[in-house]
């Protein structure tokens, strides 16, 4: 098993979409997203992968996770790179988003 936190302590406190560092999965396959919102607006969440060094693309829907929520999702795509893009519609005054994605062997 191995784990990248794409998301840390991220302090969201405006409407702009924010995009988190890349995971690269290597000999590893992401299987879950762990989520810890902590911030006190709903905050929408959009996975993305790519091919080293390409266009990045969504994968499958946005997950929307409520203020001061934990949350996971699974992951049942693979790519090579993945990130994460965040945005709220109600700019948060307190709290920050963590995200991991959690990987085992292929």
């Amino acid at each position: 098993m191995d784990q990248d936190q794409i998301f840390e302590g991220v302090e969201i406190r405006d409407t702009s979409s924010a995009t988190s560092n890349v995971s690269q999965t290597g000999e590893f396959t992401a299987e879950t997203l762990l989520i810890e919102n902590t911030l006190n607006e709903a905050v929408t969440l959009q996975l993305q992968g790519c091919l080293a060094g390409h266009d990045w693309f969504d994968i499958g829907d946005s997950v929307n996770v409520p203020a001061s929520t934990n949350d996971y999702e699974t992951v049942t795509d693979y790519f090579p790179c993945y990130r994460m893009t965040a945005i709220c519609s109600v700019a948060p005054t307190s709290g920050d988003l963590e995200v991991w994605i959690i990987k085992s062997k292929r």
